[in-house]
């Protein structure tokens, strides 16, 4: 899993730093889904995901899995790229780069990001 850009569209104040984290279908199962479990599931209900993209924010005590569409052209409506690149960070371990005793809980990413 890495680490591979930051997001600088809308976000609310507590969501701090947001990085977008890229796992493997293996890390998604093995890491992500035991994780989140099912709140990963239904926190984007009824939308196209791509469950292995991941947003990080609140000091990595919040995971978001995103939603591209909405979140992607919701971002995009004034014409700026959401996302820049940054220095891209390998973990092997998803508790290298996420607070998971403190994990709070999962939520759309698109309503949270444009508050």
């Amino acid at each position: 899993m890495r680490i591979i850009k930051k997001w600088i569209g809308r976000q609310p104040d507590t969501a701090g730093e947001v990085r977008l984290l890229e796992v493997s279908q293996a890390e998604m199962f093995e890491q992500m889904y035991p994780l989140l479990g099912q709140l990963a599931l239904h926190a984007t209900s009824g939308h196209d995901v791509d469950y292995r993209l991941y947003f990080i924010c609140e000091n990595g005590r919040r995971v978001l899995p995103v939603d591209k569409p909405s979140v992607m052209s919701g971002a995009f409506n004034s014409g700026v790229n959401p996302l820049v690149e940054c220095e891209i960070t390998s973990a092997e371990n998803i508790s290298e780069l996420v607070d998971t005793e403190n994990l709070l809980p999962t939520v759309e990413a698109s309503e949270y990001l444009f508050k």
